[in-house]
């Protein structure tokens, strides 16, 4: 079942590369509710991508790969 924000934050994915505190700034809820999602988003999509670079984490949009969801 897909979160609330998923879908905006699938769009903003599909633009840029982007941070959790980007992505909560931009839609207006707490940075815990945007880092979930957006590890929500990584394991159950193969399209979407993620690096932890110390605190920060990374998430993007690997657009070469298919559209498809993880089982």
């Amino acid at each position: 079942m897909p979160g609330r924000y998923e879908e905006q934050i699938f769009k903003m994915l599909s633009e840029d590369p982007v941070t959790p505190s980007e992505v909560a700034k931009y839609l207006g809820i707490s940075y815990k509710t945007a880092q979930k999602t957006l590890l929500d988003l990584a394991a159950r999509r193969e399209d979407v991508a993620y690096k932890k670079s110390g605190r920060i984490y990374l998430f993007w949009y690997k657009k070469n790969s298919e559209n498809k969801l993880r089982r």
